[in-house]
């Protein structure tokens, strides 16, 4: 037997049910009548002409569930659905005491077909009689449905900044307090909370900046949110109707980070300048191929709070969490997972935020699934899901470069789309985790590998696990060998074989080689004193300042050959094994390795088609002034050493370069081999669920030229200007020697 279809739609049903052997009118001989039979199957206890009037009045939704085919009338909540059939046993009656070919017909197949607007369902009897129904599209977008309204505390799950690493939440501190929020929860759907613009925008009013001032209204259906700042207006309007959220200006000046930023090492040490190039400040969100609805309390539209927090949290980088009992700011996911969180200050006992929700869900939720786990109720399921489609449509940001029509159709033919609300919480699991795995870009993933609040793991319970896709694992096997192919190399040259400090010097002096695994910052860049930590110890933290301790350690390095001092003139930059980091810190080594100290860092954003263009100067010698003598690239010449394991950062940096190109000639040089590609800016979201991901986003970094106005994505790597072997790649005589072979005809 055909499965109809493995996932719920909602849909209202024209019922133009038509035998196509039946040639009279007696209700035995009405194709309908066979559907009648089995709603009598289900317990329906009206005549037949009865359920005739019913299917003729409200409209009725087919769905298959659990794998039965359900139904309900369109008035009634998700959780009125009841089976119509088992789809596994679906059959008539045995026909021991009936006409062959009536009584004992058997349905021995469903299938169906869309056409245009219309779902086309045919069920076939063991007598080769049919019966059509077709379902007539008819998404409700906006229910008329029940609510009760409830306050909710909101608060932060971290500190504004903290000197230390280990502190306690108290929630009756003014610096964890957010206020109260009007949530409204949908009858019998207790754990979703809807939510007004105007509630919704109270959660970030601690974080306005001076002279933002609201406006709110409700006009033809749609909700507007007027923010006034310096005399200009950004809207936030939310269409129920088209299902559509557009945003007009941008909230860089409408509110405050949530976290102090004036103490990281990225403030340091550089000057900034940014510009927009062919600027256009309108984007727009779609969220029609989700499941979220709206309804309407007074004039006022409700939306699912899933669904502004999303985004919401894109746009002004503020996110949120409710855990049935209060929402949560936070910052990363150990501020759920893992920070203490205290009721008042003072308190002996303490909680986590993520394992207070597990809590609430134990103690109300006792039915179980097949893995074992709380039940989780189908309209959590589908909010969940929405919650995931939603991000993904909209924020993936390789989407179109990988000619992505539809992430929902995608999902859909990888068989996850269904997965993700099964009521068995292993194939959920396993379907959410199988969702990064299949799209292979290495910035899309789901970083909790362990259970949800409900029990959602990576597979398990008879459920095989999601496995990673081929591509991953050749770069996983590929990363190892490089990372044993370094040690060794570090090891024969004395130093220890994780030595991030170690430079290379080729015997002749004229090539030095250091490596950088990732581009890195620190959030407390100063002593408790109020001063400034060292240049050593911030090397540790931070690539800039390890990339002007190593390079002044290098111009100041003497070879002796021959009774001769030599400088060095080569430097290897080894970005092999480099995942990425920070792009602010990219900026500043860019800088760095210039000869002008002038470094620029074009984005592009996919919903707005905006390009931002950042220049970037150094002032690495700390006098004050932002000048060349900050710069190396007048020292010496760079070699840029790549894999395919230089990805994000790691691939920007040597794809950037060209900026540096004059007279055809470019002193910093890529070799190795291709690097690995990755060019979108890290989104991260969390779901209702529990499951925390991050993603390749819309804010790509580009090459650009501003004459011909041509902009070039970094997604397929830099090729190398000589490529190595890569039994060699760490071998500082063999890199002198290629960029000996370079330079001979230079």
């Amino acid at each position: 037997m055909k499965k109809v279809f493995g996932f719920l739609v909602l849909l209202g049903l024209s019922f133009t049910i038509a035998s196509c052997n039946n040639k009279n009118n007696s209700p035995e001989e009405d194709g309908r009548y066979a559907i009648y039979k089995l709603a009598q199957d289900s317990n329906y206890k009206g005549t037949y002409e009865e359920w005739l009037a019913s299917i003729k009045g409200d409209e009725i939704e087919l769905s298959v569930i659990d794998n039965s085919l359900k139904w309900k009338y369109k008035t009634e909540p998700d959780t009125a659905y009841k089976t119509l059939v088992n789809l596994s046993t679906l059959k008539g009656a045995d026909g021991k005491n009936g006409e062959n070919g009536k009584d004992g017909k058997e349905v021995t197949d469903i299938s169906s077909i869309k056409v245009g607007d219309k779902t086309i369902f045919t069920f076939t009897f063991s007598d080769n009689t049919l019966i059509k129904t077709e379902l007539v599209d008819k998404k409700v977008t906006i229910r008329d449905v029940k609510s009760t309204a409830k306050d909710v505390n909101a608060y932060k799950a971290f500190k504004y900044f903290s000197e230390t690493t280990s502190y306690d939440v108290e929630l009756d501190q003014p610096e964890f307090q957010l206020g109260k929020v009007n949530f409204r929860f949908v009858e019998n759907e207790s754990l979703v909370p809807y939510v007004s613009l105007e509630e919704m925008s109270k959660l970030f009013d601690k974080y306005k900046k001076d002279g933002v001032n609201y406006k709110f209204n409700e006009t033809d259906g749609i909700s507007t949110w007027t923010i006034e700042v310096n005399n200009k207006e950004v809207l936030f309007k939310v269409d129920p109707i088209n299902q559509q959220i557009m945003v007009n200006g941008g909230f860089e000046n409408i509110y405050n980070p949530s976290t102090d930023r004036s103490k990281f090492s990225t403030s340091i040490g550089a000057k900034v300048t940014t510009d927009a190039i062919n600027p256009n400040s309108v984007s727009y969100l779609s969220y029609e191929f989700t499941d979220f609805t709206t309804f309407k309390d007074g004039g006022i539209n409700y939306y699912p709070f899933g669904l502004l927090n999303t985004a919401l949290g894109f746009y002004t980088g503020h996110r949120f969490f409710y855990n049935y009992y209060n929402v949560f700011e936070y910052d990363e996911l150990s501020n759920l997972t893992q920070q203490e969180i205290c009721d008042k200050k003072g308190d002996d006992t303490s909680y986590n935020v993520m394992g207070q929700m597990t809590e609430y869900i134990s103690d109300n939720y006792k039915e179980l699934d097949a893995a074992k786990q709380p039940k989780m109720p189908l309209y959590l399921r589908y909010n969940n899901r929405s919650e995931f489609i939603f991000e993904f449509e909209n924020i993936y940001g390789l989407a179109s470069t990988r000619n992505i029509k539809s992430m929902k159709t995608y999902f859909e033919n990888y068989g996850i789309y269904d997965a993700m609300i099964d009521d068995n919480s292993a194939i959920r699991g396993k379907a959410y985790s199988e969702a990064a795995f299949i799209l292979e870009d290495n910035h899309t993933g789901k970083l909790n590998t362990s259970a949800t609040p409900w029990g959602e793991a990576n597979g398990g319970a008879g459920i095989d696990f999601a496995t990673a896709s081929k591509l991953v694992d050749e770069r996983r096997t590929f990363g190892s060998f490089l990372a044993s192919e370094r040690k060794k190399a570090l090891k024969a040259a004395n130093f220890k074989e994780d030595d991030k400090e170690a430079i290379l010097y080729s015997a002749d002096g004229k090539t030095a080689y250091f490596y950088f695994d990732s581009f890195d910052a620190t959030n407390n860049a100063y002593n408790k004193d109020g001063t400034r930590k060292s240049l050593d110890d911030l090397a540790k933290e931070d690539s800039y300042f390890f990339f002007i301790k190593q390079l002044n350690a290098i111009k100041a390095h003497r070879t002796l050959v021959d009774g001769q001092e030599v400088k060095v003139k080569n430097v290897v930059i080894d970005d092999s094994q480099n995942g990425g980091g920070y792009v602010f810190i990219l900026g500043k080594l860019l800088a760095l390795i210039s000869k002008d100290n002038k470094a620029v860092l074009y984005t592009q954003n996919e919903l707005t088609k905006e390009i931002s263009k950042s220049t970037f100067q150094v002032d690495s010698n700390e006098d004050g002034v932002y000048d060349a003598n900050d710069a190396y690239g007048n020292d010496f010449d760079f070699y840029i050493l790549t894999s395919n394991q230089s990805f994000s950062c790691g691939n920007a940096l040597p794809s950037l370069i060209d900026q540096f190109k004059v007279d055809r000639n470019n002193h910093v040089k890529v070799i190795g081999d291709r690097s690995g590609g990755g060019e979108c800016v890290v989104e991260q979201t969390l779901l209702s669920n529990g499951f925390y991901y991050c993603l390749s986003g819309t804010e790509h970094l580009i090459n650009y030229n501003e004459e011909t106005k041509v902009a070039t994505g970094v997604e397929d790597g830099k090729a190398p200007a000589a490529s190595l072997s890569f039994a060699l790649y760490y071998n500082i005589e063999a890199l002198n020697k290629l960029i000996s072979e370079m330079n001979k005809d230079v």
